[in-house]
Formats: C-alpha cells, sequence, structure tokens
C-alpha cells in the first residue's frame, strides 16, 4: 500500500522512534525495516524500532505474527510445556470439563490426572 512515511528519531533518547503513516502515528511500533534500492521506491516494514529519519513515498506492509495457526499452536505449545499458568489454567479447565460431565475415572486416577494425560497428548509429550 502507497503511502506517505515519515520515521522519525527521538532527539533525547535515540532509541526510540516514531513511524507516521499519512500524517497519523502509528502506536506500539516493535520493529521497522527500512529498504531503498536505486530506482525503486522505498519500502518500510512495520512489525509494530530502527536507525534513521526518512519522511517521503513509500511502500508500507505490516508484519503480523503469528502468520499461520501452525505458528500460533506452536507459541501455545511452547508456553504449555514450561509448566506455568497457562498449563495450569488448561488442567483446571479440562478437569472442570470432566467432572462437569460426570465421567468417571479409572480407579486409582483423580480427574486431574486424567486432565494431564489429556493435555499431554495434545500437545505431543504422550
Amino acid at each position: 500500500m502507497l503511502a506517505n512515511v515519515k520515521i522519525e528519531q527521538d532527539k533525547e533518547n535515540q532509541t526510540v522512534h516514531r513511524v507516521f503513516k499519512d500524517g497519523k502515528k502509528i502506536e506500539r511500533v516493535r520493529a521497522i525495516n527500512f529498504d531503498i534500492s536505486a530506482g525503486e521506491i522505498p519500502i518500510v516494514l512495520v512489525e509494530i524500532a530502527g536507525g534513521c529519519n526518512f519522511e517521503g513515498m513509500a511502500d508500507i506492509y505490516f508484519d503480523y505474527f503469528p502468520y499461520t495457526v501452525k505458528e500460533a499452536c506452536k507459541i501455545l505449545r511452547d508456553e504449555l510445556v514450561k509448566y506455568g499458568d497457562l498449563y495450569n489454567g488448561f488442567i483446571s479447565g479440562i478437569e472442570s470439563s470432566i467432572k462437569d460431565q460426570r465421567i468417571i475415572p479409572l480407579p486409582g486416577h483423580t480427574e486431574k490426572e486424567i486432565a494431564e494425560k489429556i493435555l499431554s497428548r495434545i500437545i505431543g509429550e504422550d
């Protein structure tokens, strides 16, 4: 999308950059990739900070991550295998669903153990 793009470096803190598209400041910029090739329209890739001041016509693209559901699932799996709050939340949700459905666990097993087995299978640990 061709737009009037301005990249501005803060004078007091040179690690801070602002990006403006058609005069409107873009919030939450995480990274900027700026490319100028001879004889071409400049390209600014805004990942939602770099090191130059620029104002002029440029092609501007936004880089959203994750790109695919597969990448989102990998991020979710990586977070779950850390056994943190997200993992515990999933376990609690599965356990509560087991209880709500009145599923009776096999003798010697609790609803929580069943929930842990189910989640292990989902994230590929079992």
